[in-house]
């Protein structure tokens, strides 16, 4: 076996390997490809200076459009507000509007970013500047109410509403809706959008039976999901790589490997092969089974289908040596993936290292951090947090805060909750709001919900618990985190600081979060099981029920997240 995971190292792995230590997969559904169609030419102008000045104007349309797709993909969506302003203001100057194009980029990004209101008004500043909105523009609107705030029934009034403006819907446009729907668990309505488009002419594309099958698969319906990939091959739309991989990924998630293998055969039947990310899942779901056995006997699979392996299937064939306590193969492994560079052999040891560390063997991290220098591999910044994390099993915390605040390396959120945990855990507590300054003002990193239930659980511990609701109390600046809640009620619960638990939920009201039944319902939980339901405590819980329910309460049936009364 050893033998064949050598051979898989052979193979010239691909150099855009991703630098993800989780997955090398791409997302299960991306969204439907819609073309855009071409803007027609203006009419050639009649004066040489009014054809430099229409060419001048279209090359900067063109730049600004690149430009604010590549904001969007950075996710700097106010720079493409600002960027799309400033062109706005050019066109005014020269007496014409940007394209449609310009514009459809300006709604997908703000679309994508959840601006619903924001979207509606940049679509109809469109239509009053006279730029005819096309398929595209329209799909934007659909996918952001089908997709963003599931509010299908606007969604649906933009298909209608297409005919008025001289569009047609196309297969994107209902694919988009059929995603949605199916995403929401919807999928009686999905299949009607389906008739209603076969009834319109449009014939569906792969693309949107997908979305179908994944939907049967989250509900656990794998027949149905099955029977549908059959339909798409009698239909002339035979599945692709990615409609089988929803199915196996859902198989794998209910452990049914037995069909898995089945569907791999499926596949080959038609003439096609299983795809590198296909196998990844598979080995993945056997290896996390603790299946490393069968897990490997699929590198020799790949390797006879002439797949080549990427840097995901290094790290579930290290995991499962890894996992197995084989660690000399780990090692040798290694040892024969020099032709390894970049990210791709970042990740391969971050796998190991993070193994050892988990088993509590943080001299065998440090050897192959040294090995990794000698090799001149570049760490990146999991690595650092995982070298963080062993020197502070070993005991080694003052090497640690040296690396840390002498800035040896980038540090980020997770490398100082890492301290500040192992920090009380030592009974270092003096430490801990040293090093939250040093985080905070030094580094200039924000704390996150993790940072806080450190805190909250370490101070409670210390028994300091007006501290602890106040660090929760400050926490709620960012969001409100239910399990942050839930360490500090069954905390006070525990010690019997009724107050505090009343102080904490004021807090929550005032801040302008909704009140709703499961925090209520998990602090009754938390107080019962602490013996609050005993005669001799009854006076403590009805206080506390008085409290919450008394006059003048309103508590909503669900959390809809932040938001005034």
């Amino acid at each position: 076996m050893v033998s064949s995971a050598s051979a898989l190292l052979a193979l010239p792995f691909p150099s855009s390997s991703s630098s993800s230590d989780d997955s090398d997969d791409t997302q299960t559904l991306p969204a439907p490809h819609v073309p855009e169609p071409e803007v027609a030419s203006p009419a050639p102008a009649p004066a040489p200076q009014q054809r430099l000045q229409v060419r001048r104007w279209l090359d900067l349309e063109r730049d600004c459009n690149l430009a604010m797709k590549a904001l969007a993909r950075a996710g700097d969506i106010e720079q493409v507000v600002d960027l799309f302003s400033e062109l706005l203001l050019s066109a005014s100057r020269t007496g014409v509007a940007p394209s449609v194009l310009c514009y459809n980029t300006l709604l997908n990004a703000l679309a994508e970013d959840g601006r619903a209101l924001e979207t509606r008004k940049v679509f109809d500043e469109m239509l009053a500047a006279g730029v005819a909105p096309n398929a595209s523009s329209f799909n934007i609107l659909v996918k952001l109410y089908a997709w963003r705030t599931s509010e299908f029934h606007l969604a649906y009034d933009e298909i209608c509403g297409m005919q008025g403006h001289g569009v047609v819907p196309d297969v994107g446009t209902y694919s988009t809706l059929i995603t949605g729907l199916c995403r929401a668990g919807r999928l009686g309505e999905a299949w009607g959008v389906l008739d209603w488009m076969l009834h319109e002419g449009c014939r569906p594309m792969v693309h949107t039976y997908t979305p179908i099958v994944q939907g049967y698969c989250r509900e656990g319906s794998f027949e149905e999901a099955r029977k549908l990939i059959e339909f798409m091959e009698s239909a002339g739309c035979p599945p692709n790589a990615v409609t089988y991989n929803v199915l196996i990924r859902a198989l794998c998630d209910d452990s049914r490997f037995d069909e898995v293998e089945q569907v791999l055969a499926e596949i080959k039947t038609k003439g096609q092969k299983p795809s590198t990310v296909s196998y990844n899942i598979y080995m993945d779901a056997l290896s996390k089974k603790g299946m490393a056995k069968k897990a490997l006997k699929q590198v020799e699979v790949m390797q006879g289908e002439g797949l080549y392996p990427t840097a995901f299937t290094l790290s579930i064939v290290l995991n499962c040596f890894c996992r197995t306590s084989r660690f000399l193969e780990v090692i040798s492994l290694l040892e024969k993936s020099t032709e390894l560079h970049g990210c791709t052999a970042a990740v391969a040891y971050n796998t190991v290292m993070s193994r050892l560390c988990d088993m509590g063997r943080w001299s065998a991290v440090l050897e192959l951090w040294a090995d990794m220098t000698k090799k001149g591999i570049i760490p990146n910044t999991r690595t650092f947090n995982i070298l963080i994390n062993s020197l502070c099993i070993g005991g080694k915390i003052s090497i640690v805060k040296n690396l840390v605040c002498n800035q040896v390396f980038p540090a980020n959120v997770v490398t100082y909750n890492t301290i500040i945990h192992w920090f009380y855990y030592h009974g270092m507590v003096s430490e801990v709001n040293n090093m939250l300054v040093h985080m905070t003002e030094v580094a200039n990193v924000a704390p996150d919900e993790v940072t806080y239930t450190i805190i909250v659980d370490g101070l409670c511990r210390q028994g300091k618990f007006d501290e602890a609701t106040n660090c929760f109390k400050d926490s709620l600046k960012n969001s409100l985190s239910k399990d942050l809640l839930t360490v500090l009620i069954n905390r006070l619960a525990h010690s019997d600081r009724i107050g505090n638990i009343l102080v904490a939920l004021e807090e929550i009201e005032r801040q302008g979060f909704v009140r709703d039944y499961l925090i209520f319902h998990n602090t009754i939980v938390s107080i019962c099981r602490e013996g609050f339901h005993e005669y001799t405590e009854i006076f403590s819980l009805d206080f506390l029920l008085y409290g919450m329910f008394g006059p003048g309460k309103v508590v909503y049936p669900a959390c809809k997240g932040r938001g005034k009364r």
